[in-house]
This record gives C-alpha cells, structure tokens and sequence, in this order.
C-alpha cells in the first residue's frame, strides 16, 4: 500500500491514530500521532483510513447536505458509488426497509487474517443521519457521522482482524427523516459485533448479484410496522365494569339504602410479554454465530423497551431463558440507560427462572 503526506493512518498493532508527516526510504514512514509524537514505522504496520474523527468538517457539510454526496477513493481503497451504479450493493438487494452492516474481505482466500472494509447500506425510504464509534466498555471512540441517502451506502473505513479483539464492537445511532412528508421514528441506538468465525460460515458469505466479491451482510434494523392499538379488550373492561356499577345501584335502591357499601374500582394495567428465544424471533436460525444471535436479541429488547414506552405501558416481562447469562446480563447493561424503570426477576412460577419483568 502507497502513501503521501498528510495521509490518515492507524497503526495496526496499537490503539494510535495519526497522519504521515514524512517518506522515508526502506519502506519507512513518520507518522505524528493525535497527542503529537513522532513515530517512525515500517509502512506494513499501518492502514490508511478514510473516514475517521479528523474530518469532521467534511462530514459536517456531509451531514446538513439533503442530498449526500458519495465517496470515492483511489488506489486500493474502494469505490462508493451511488444507487444508480449498478455495481452498488443496495442495487442487488429488495426494498426489505432494513439498515445493514456489511462486511467486504481484501482477501478472501486468508479470512482470518484480512483486512475488512466497512460500510452501512441504507435499504430503507428514509435518510439517515447517522454517528459510529468503537466501544471500549462504557467508553466510546469515535469514528465519524454522516448522512446517507435513501437506498444507499456509505463506506466507514477500513479495519484488520487484529484490531477488531482490541474493542468490544461498534455502536451506531441512527436519525430518520425525509425531504417529503413522512412518518416520524424515534431515534435509535445499535449495536454491532464482528469476529473472525464469521467468515468460515457459508451461510453468512452472500453473493450479491453483479458484484465479483463477497459480501457479509448483517441487518442492523428493519423498520417495523406500527401496529394498531388493540382496544376491544378495554372495550370489554369498560363494558364489565359499567354493568357492575349499574348493578350496585339497583341493589342499592332496593334495600340496601341505610347501608354503606364498597365501591369497587377498576385498574386497567398495561402489559406486554416478548420471548427474546431467537427461534421465536426469526424462522431460520442456523446460520448464525453466538455473537450475532445475541446482537439480533438485544436489538429486539431495545426496540420492544422504545415501543412500550411509546404506548406507556405499566409493564413488560422479557423472557431470555436462563443459559450462560449473557442475554440477560447485556439486558440489565441496557435497562441501567433507561431512567425510571425498575426491573426483577420476573414469578419462576408463571416464566420460568429465565425471564426479567419490567416496570415502566
């Protein structure tokens, strides 16, 4: 790999970014970090970067512009083109309304030591302005934001497999609007976690019509119907407890005048129960790793948490099963965002020792 001055690098042994500030004969670069230290490196211990925190100007003009302008790099570095490229992902894919990771291999004969290009591809009718950052447990690095426009993609920057075991997965947060009228969405936030298994499953190396690579597609978020408030169960309630009322009063006036009764009240309460079983949530399962089971689950439980707030609803029991514990600890990570609510162990006796109940 090529560089010049001013390049942005990542060196791909360390947590360090920085621009090269010199060529050096035999292979050698300086590269002036972000704290403003000089290193001189061989050039096969970095990679260039093209979307990163220190282009925050382009990204801004990126991000207020309604029509997102593509990237394109030269090089060895990928093209990004537009919808009507038809060597574009999203060219290849139905309008299913979801927003996708997806992954492209430098080499696919060595899938556990290339390098890996990232991009997000926006099949939905919505623009989105989105951030992405690392995670380093309650911590975030930053790797841009961007708007990126309906049925489109957006390259985020090339990583290697070594870097990806020094975080703990990538966060999105993504924001939905149109230039026409549209339905208004909530906000949301989404987690992604990538490891080398991945790549030696058949399953998950999907050849895209049109393209000579292969491309690791996983959904992020797919936009969901909202439902319609079912109210013929209140309908009934109400229905119930007005005949009842009605019967107190003619039991009342008939005999019971000099005597003081009890009236009694009706709480409607608002609940809702949602199996997090991944076989309860998608029809076919097989192809998928540990680790992307769990992203798809808790991206469920966020996006049931956002709709039974929407609703106000009095409380929510999420059934994880009991297993290693890991759906449920990340549960109890996410339910600390959340101010206001309180959560237990949901009665062994009516779930089982593997479900979590919610107070909203």
């Amino acid at each position: 790999m090529k560089f010049k001055e001013q390049d942005r690098v990542r060196f791909l042994n360390d947590a360090v970014e920085g621009n090269v500030t010199k060529i050096m004969p035999n292979g050698r670069l300086e590269v002036t970090d972000d704290d403003g230290f000089a290193h001189i490196v061989a050039d096969s211990s970095v990679v260039r970067i093209e979307f990163s925190i220190d282009k925050t100007q382009v990204e801004a003009e990126e991000f207020l512009s309604s029509e997102p302008k593509p990237i394109t790099n030269t090089g060895d570095h990928v093209t990004i083109r537009t919808t009507n490229n038809p060597l574009s992902i999203i060219s290849s894919m139905e309008n299913d309304e979801t927003i996708y990771a997806a992954i492209r291999l430098h080499n696919e004969m060595a899938l556990l030591t290339t390098d890996l290009d990232l991009l997000i591809v926006n099949n939905t009718s919505y623009s989105l302005s989105f951030t992405a950052a690392r995670q380093f447990g309650n911590l975030r690095h930053g790797i841009g934001a961007a708007s990126i426009g309906p049925r489109n993609e957006k390259f985020l920057g090339i990583f290697s497999q070594d870097e990806l075991h020094r975080f703990n997965g990538f966060e999105f947060q993504f924001l939905f609007y149109g230039d026409r009228e549209y339905r208004p969405r909530a906000p949301v936030t989404k987690y992604f976690y990538i490891s080398s298994n991945d790549f030696l499953h058949p399953d998950y190396q999907t050849r895209l019509q049109g393209r000579s690579g292969e491309i690791l597609l996983m959904p992020l978020y797919q936009l969901h119907q909202e439902p319609e408030p079912d109210i013929s169960s209140l309908i009934e309630k109400y229905k119930i407890s007005e005949f009842e009322s009605e019967k107190r009063k003619i039991d009342s006036s008939s005999g019971n005048k000099g005597k003081g009764s009890k009236e009694k009240y009706v709480i409607l309460s608002r609940q809702k129960v949602v199996d997090l079983h991944i076989e309860e949530l998608l029809k076919d399962s097989s192809g998928m790793s540990n680790a992307q089971i769990i992203s798809y689950q808790l991206n469920q439980f966020m996006y049931e948490m956002d709709q039974a707030i929407i609703h106000k609803l009095h409380k929510i029991t999420f059934i994880h099963g009991v297993g290693e514990g890991i759906l449920k600890n990340a549960i109890k990570e996410e339910l600390k965002k959340y101010p206001g609510v309180r959560w237990t162990s949901a009665p062994p006796e009516k779930f089982g020792y593997g479900a979590t109940e919610i107070e909203l």
